[in-house]
């Protein structure tokens, strides 16, 4: 079982692609950074990063010196650098909690709760993470919530790769994450995507510490190289990379939704979601208890839970593991 696998035809283009960047010498701040930047994504802007981390650090940068926002909504069930950042930015991390209902992602009834508070309202914004790969029908319950509030709202998309309706949100900011797991593995870098053409120029700007005007306060080099550029670019506007990075992933999630099926075992089921690319499958029964049913479920290893840990730390509320999804295994029974 490989976890990263790469169709051949996209190996050769991007070899290519290198081979053209090392002859020409651009290999940082060339056409992926500077020319490209609305190609990336349909109807939006985007500025490739260092990593998916990196381009929540620059997102929350703006929002804080632009907008004054000091308080960084985040959902229970996330990363925990979700949590980490806003304090280095000297923004305090306000917990609202994920539920089982909206795909453990962020609950809309608790975030509504939480904008109650007129103070909130006015010194927040959300980051909204969707969970593996699945896109909660109660997304645009968060994005309404968020656009009458009049609170910024910035998406994690580590697991939203293909998921259209995330990125077709007006004024939603979006963080992908091409670590070697995610769905399009760049090994490492990130993207930022906005419509917004002012903010697109502060980040650029943040990004190569303002060196030339010399007027934001802050500035700090996050971007990615050319060479990472050009993968990430590659991935995103190649169409018939879909099937090999979402279409045999979902093959096989639909493989263990059967079988889940057949014994009674309790999942979250893909079909309930918006939209779904297939990055994890989750199964909520314990897996000693699945394990004993000797199905396909348990052939390997399951890969991390999604998180295992509430984003505060300690255990979560919301247990569960998934079974590998890796493309390498839709060839398999």
């Amino acid at each position: 079982m490989q976890i990263v696998t790469y169709p051949p035809a996209l190996i050769e283009a991007y070899l290519s692609d290198v081979r053209h960047l090392l002859e020409s010498g651009q290999v940082a701040e060339g056409k992926y950074y500077l020319e490209l930047a609305t190609s990336y994504v349909p109807g939006k802007i985007s500025i490739p990063v260092a990593s998916g981390g990196a381009g929540i650090f620059a997102l929350l940068a703006c929002h804080k010196h632009t907008g004054g926002r000091r308080v960084a909504i985040v959902q229970s069930n996330t990363m925990r650098a979700l949590y980490t950042v806003p304090s280095l930015l000297d923004m305090k991390p306000l917990v609202v909690e994920s539920s089982y209902e909206d795909f453990l992602s962020m609950n809309p009834d608790a975030l509504q709760k939480t904008f109650e508070d007129a103070a909130v309202r006015e010194a927040a914004v959300v980051v909204y993470s969707v969970i593996g790969g699945y896109l909660a029908p109660s997304f645009g319950r968060i994005v309404e919530l968020c656009r009458r509030a009049g609170v910024p709202l910035i998406v994690d998309g580590a697991h939203a790769h293909y998921l259209s309706a995330v990125a077709q949100q007006p004024e939603v900011d979006i963080a992908y994450s091409f670590y070697a797991t995610k769905i399009l593995p760049a090994g490492e870098g990130g993207l930022i995507t906005t419509d917004n053409p002012t903010r697109h120029t502060w980040l650029r700007r943040f990004l190569m510490y303002d060196r030339f005007s010399n007027e934001l306060p802050v500035g700090l080099n996050l971007r990615a190289g050319e060479l990472t550029a050009a993968l990430i670019h590659r991935m995103m506007t190649d169409p018939t990379l879909s099937r090999h990075f979402k279409t045999d992933r979902i093959a096989v999630a639909d493989r263990y939704r059967a079988i889940c099926d057949r014994h009674g075992v309790r999942y979250i089921d893909p079909k309930s979601a918006s939209d779904y690319n297939g990055y994890k499958f989750i199964v909520l029964d314990a897996f000693e208890q699945v394990a004993a049913l000797e199905t396909a479920l348990t052939t390997h290893r399951p890969t991390s839970a999604v998180f295992d840990t509430d984003v505060r730390g300690g255990l979560t509320s919301l247990p569960h593991w998934c079974p590998p999804t890796y493309t390498s295994l839709v060839s398999q029974p």
